[in-house]
């Protein structure tokens, strides 16, 4: 019931972990906007809109704000998600490929905040999630740019909250810092991954997750039962943080 008439926008919807954002929302009876540059596949569960959005462009997040006003007038979810993962590290990492991952993981977000704020100041109950990373906190020399873009994230993150809550304004922001998560993207991932013997990779594998798993996270953030959590970042990590490196 908590959701109930609530609009909720996830980016990076084609797969994994905004997939099952998208499909968990939906069940939930969020109105959902799904996002992706890649086309979607099928038709979309009940409740769902589709819609092709390249999160690194200015014009099309405000083609996307000025959509949903006129087809929702408001937005009460924000779930930034879509993120490209390469494997480099600080000596191997192209400045060109450095620019392209911090605009498809760092740029979108803040552009994603600033274009949406508006249209989320008019509710009463606004929450803003961002994917960030378990690299965010640690150093993970295989993924220099990555973790630099989550970092940014995190702090972009903290960022937003005081500035929504000093002013008053009706938002939540948090983020959610995976490690490992069982999706196409790491089989897309650009890079020199360092290969890993048996044991790492069993231990490893120990620490990773399925995209539902952070979908429950990210929807528990956008539900009356987080109204007090602002500013924080979740770890779904199963510990890896907190011990010591598996790699």
């Amino acid at each position: 019931m908590d959701s109930k008439g609530r609009v909720a926008l996830v980016t990076g919807a084609a797969g994994g972990v905004g997939q099952a954002t998208v499909e968990q929302l939906a069940r939930d009876g969020y109105r959902v906007i799904g996002t992706d540059i890649r086309a979607m596949e099928g038709s979309p569960p009940e409740g769902v809109t589709y819609r092709q959005h390249d999160v690194a462009s200015e014009a099309d997040w405000q083609a996307l704000a000025t959509w949903i006003s006129g087809e929702f007038g408001k937005l009460d979810v924000l779930v930034n998600n879509a993120a490209i993962l390469m494997a480099y590290t600080i000596e191997e990492q192209s400045l060109e490929d450095f620019n392209t991952i911090l605009q498809v993981n760092c740029t979108s977000v803040f552009l994603g905040m600033k274009t949406l704020l508006p249209l989320m100041k008019l509710g009463t109950a606004g929450s803003i999630i961002n994917l960030s990373s378990t690299s965010a906190v640690g150093g993970y020399p295989h993924f220099a740019a990555y973790g630099a873009t989550k970092a940014a994230v995190r702090n972009l993150t903290v960022s937003t909250a005081v500035h929504c809550q000093t002013n008053g304004f009706p938002i939540r922001c948090n983020s959610v810092h995976p490690d490992g998560i069982l999706t196409d993207m790491i089989t897309r991932m650009q890079g020199n991954f360092p290969e890993m013997d048996p044991d790492k990779g069993v231990r490893a594998m120990e620490f990773a997750c399925e995209p539902a798993a952070v979908a429950d996270v990210i929807c528990f953030l956008a539900s009356s039962g987080a109204r007090h959590i602002n500013g924080a970042e979740i770890r779904v990590d199963n510990s890896s943080t907190v011990q010591a490196p598996y790699f």
